[in-house]
């Protein structure tokens, strides 16, 4: 692999063999020399307007350079190279500099970039070794390195065939995914018999397929590179790239952007909303299976809501006719959305499962992960990988989980106090303030969305302290605390004004729900946390990014703001280039996108019976998600490393508890907490509740004898390309079974003899009884243990 280095921000090429166009003539000042070790060197012992590179393959270029017209590198990595970029570090001490007014660093800064240039060069080498191309230049203010990765086709080849990384066939063999396999010419002593081309099934995705690259996609690309960097394999680097950035040596590590796939897939704003097959397979070859399945799920529950948001609007006009939504309507209302609800994580898993089967996730196996740089512990050896790494035991462990269980107890008391402090405010202070009401359901929405930020700083301190050793548990248990202080925190007002308001006291205050009535109490509160999460929530998510980056500009790069308001000099007011400024943008956050929209969906469907227009608003809000998501993703975020799924678990199963709530807290409200049956007896309720629940619950179990969680098509499909991908990868050919035996020769051949019985079967003998040779048998094997018994006592046994 060769290395570039440029300057300013300024991205050079070099020259490659295979280049297919020619650029405009560049000069470029001599070379400072070439290192034997062969890593990279960044020089600024000249005019810093140029560009300066050593490396053990470079030469100094005087001419045209060429450059091919396929994209080279897919992987950043963003190094640390000054501890401040006001400080001198390898600079040459010339007007241009003096300028700038670079300081000195202190003692400890300049060991720390010491440090830093060594650990940096020791990785540079180590991918350069491994057969990675690599494009090194500095940031705007010289305060970081950025570094390209690319591999050339034959190491993505061999990297694929070593990884048995699966790749998609082309239509005719019902595009499968199968491993890669290189072509095997066959051995001459077998008259080359066991010859496997196998090339022609694979699926080209570029016109240009002349060096065999053709084959991989983008993200194929990145997946391998990916590997090749971080993988302990054979030719693979093995840089642990999440202790880097955890030891903060390492700014960012980000795949880079494809201007023209990108385009590509965000030009068409419609498709974000409808998914088109297509449109999805655009946007799961660019930003992998995740983010994919996460967009697939929004549209998915957009359509679904159509219909019921529809139904709402309707049942809303019913209930400002009868004053109250608790009316006739309520009872056909309250099954529909129950079992909507059930239904709906249900036939999404049936949709996860038609995606899987095309993108070749379905069959998906879980990988042994390497641990969380975070992960602290003793130094052991990991008995499965044989690789030292930190073992925190079960024992420790133990008291962490009991600290969560305690801090959670607490936090859960103090939302519940504080809640019905806001709740006892309002109905005692009420015509104290302007807005009466609406003004205290408005500070409530308020502090449940700031308890609700509250709730994950806690969750992920407390996590944390548990000391999980992968991702995987470590979002798991993240997933556990979030959901259970979050679901108190959001819901517990709804849940106290539909059930225990009505003729109760707080602190010793008597309460009353509003006009008497609390369905239509619990619907104006219902109202209000959906509208204002809709606004607050949504310019949050959209602008938070940019707010971010714009603080991080003027608490880090003050002099850089200062220049732009002064004009000071020319570098400064230079502008970063496309890869910096990915860089310095957050990543995307799949969690947290999650975390919003299950508590959408729980305002949507836990008290959907007081309430059917809270449909209508949560399909404005869903329709907001997509667009506020879609621009954040395309403009404001780094482009996401591709992570391959068969579905959002766990997510889905995260919504499928939300159903079973639903429909237990809906037909709950609507028996015990209407007026409708006001009247009966608790007996009288309980026996409707209980037929109502096996109604609606009996209902969700005939859809899944009819509708199996896996299409039965897509069991056919999965079955029918296992065999397409066995007949290729083994150079098996599809024959006609036709009986040609009568159009054979049968002369010279010799007739087929049928005999009577088996010839060549011995007789057995029948075992005889003899009580002697049992009782010898029996002795022997006696001596036999009381010798080897005596061995290992350590006595000799007499052996005469």
């Amino acid at each position: 692999g060769s290395s570039h280095v440029g300057s300013g921000g300024q991205e050079l090429v070099t020259a490659r063999p295979g280049s297919f166009r020619k650029l405009r003539r560049i000069a470029l000042p001599s070379l400072a020399g070439e290192m034997s070790a062969g890593y990279t060197k960044l020089d600024f012992s000249r005019d810093p307007g140029a560009s300066m590179m050593t490396s053990l393959s470079s030469k100094a270029v005087e001419g045209v350079t060429d450059i091919p017209q396929r994209r080279v590198y897919e992987m950043c990595l963003v190094f640390k190279y000054k501890t401040s970029k006001r400080v001198r570090y390898e600079e040459s001490s010339n007007e241009f500099y003096t300028i700038r007014g670079l300081e000195e660093p202190t003692e400890a800064a300049e060991n720390k970039m010491n440090m830093w240039r060594q650990h940096r060069e020791s990785i540079l080498k180590s991918l350069q070794n491994c057969g990675l191309d690599l494009y090194c230049f500095y940031s705007r203010d010289r305060d970081e390195i950025l570094v390209k990765v690319g591999a050339s086709a034959q190491k993505l080849r061999e990297t694929a065939a070593r990884k048995r990384y699966k790749i998609q066939l082309k239509k005719e063999y019902l595009n499968a995914y199968a491993e890669y396999r290189h072509d095997h010419p066959g051995r001459p002593e077998f008259q080359f018999k066991d010859r496997r081309i196998i090339s022609h099934v694979y699926k080209t995705h570029t016109g240009d397929n002349l060096d065999g690259s053709g084959i991989f996609k983008t993200i194929d690309k990145i997946y391998l590179i990916d590997h090749i960097i971080k993988s302990k394999d054979k030719d693979c680097a093995g840089i642990n790239i999440g202790k880097l950035m955890h030891a903060d040596e390492l700014k960012a590590y980000f795949p880079l952007h494809e201007q023209r796939a990108l385009d590509e897939v965000a030009k068409d704003k419609v498709q974000w909303f409808l998914m088109s097959e297509d449109h999805a397979n655009r946007l799961r070859d660019y930003f992998g299976d995740k983010i994919a399945f996460y967009f697939l799920w929004l549209s998915f529950y957009m359509k679904w809501l159509l219909p019921c948001a529809a139904i709402g609007v309707f049942l809303q006009v019913v209930d400002l006719l009868a004053q109250t939504p608790d009316n006739l309507t309520a009872i056909p209302f309250c099954v529909l959305m129950s079992i909507w609800s059930l239904c709906l994580p249900y036939f999404w898993k049936r949709q996860e499962a038609k995606w899987a089967i095309n993108w070749g996730t379905l069959d998906l196996q879980e990988q042994l992960e390497p641990h969380r740089p975070e992960h602290w512990g003793e130094q052991l050896i990991n008995p499965v990988t044989s690789q030292v790494e930190p073992f925190y035991p079960w024992s420790k462990r133990i008291f962490n989980y009991l600290l969560s269980a305690a801090v959670m107890s607490v936090t859960m008391i103090i939302t519940v106090l504080c809640i019905s402090l806001l709740l006892l405010m309002r109905h005692t202070m009420k015509s104290q303030v302007d807005g009466g009401t609406f003004t205290f359901q408005v500070m409530l929405a308020g502090y449940v969305e700031l308890s609700n930020w509250a709730i994950n700083v806690l969750a992920a301190w407390l996590t944390n302290k548990e000391n999980h050793r992968t991702n995987k548990e470590h979002d798991t248990a993240l997933l556990v605390k979030v959901m259970g202080l979050k679901f108190l925190n959001s819901f517990f007002a709804l849940y106290y004004v539909a059930f225990f308001k009505d003729h109760g006291s707080l602190f010793g205050s008597p309460m009353r729900c509003l006009r008497d009535d609390c369905m239509l109490d619990l619907q104006s509160q219902l109202a209000t946390f959906v509208v204002f999460r809709l606004v607050v929530s949504n310019c949050m998510e959209h602008y938070a990014p940019k707010a971010l980056l714009f603080w991080r500009s003027c608490y880090y790069d003050n002099m850089s703001c200062s220049s732009y308001i002064h004009g000071q000099s020319l570098l400064e007011m230079a502008e970063m280039s496309l890869t910096e400024q990915q860089a310095k943008k957050p990543k995307w956050a799949n969690f947290d996108n999650f975390d919003e929209l299950l508590i959408t969906h729980g305002f949507a469907t836990l008290f959907a019976v007081s309430s059917p227009w809270v449909l209508f608003m949560t399909l404005v809000a869903i329709i907001v998600e997509i667009w506020v998501d879609m621009r954040s993703l395309i403009d404001n975020r780094q482009r996401p490393i591709p992570l391959r799924a068969k579905g959002n678990e766990p997510w889905t199963t995260a919504f499928n508890i939300y159903g079973v709530l639903a429909a237990l807290t809906n037909v709950t409200v609507l028996i015990f907490a209407s007026r409708e049956y006001e009247g009966w007896r608790f007996t009288e309720k309980l026996t409707l509740f209980v037929f109502l629940e096996h109604m609606i619950f009996g209902s969700w179990i005939v859809i899944q004898m009819i509708f199996p969680e896996v299409p039965r098509n897509v069991e056919v499909l999965q079955l029918k390309q296992d065999n397409v991908v066995h007949r290729c990868l083994e150079g098996i050919k599809i024959e006609q079974n036709v009986d040609f035996s009568m159009f054979r020769d049968k002369k010279g051949g010799e007739e087929i003899q049928v005999f009577g019985y088996d010839m060549m079967e011995a007789e057995e003998t029948e075992p005889a009884l003899s009580l002697k040779d049992s009782g010898k048998s029996m002795y022997h094997g006696i001596i036999d243990e009381v010798g080897s018994m005596r061995v290992t006592l350590g006595v000799t046994p007499n052996l005469s």
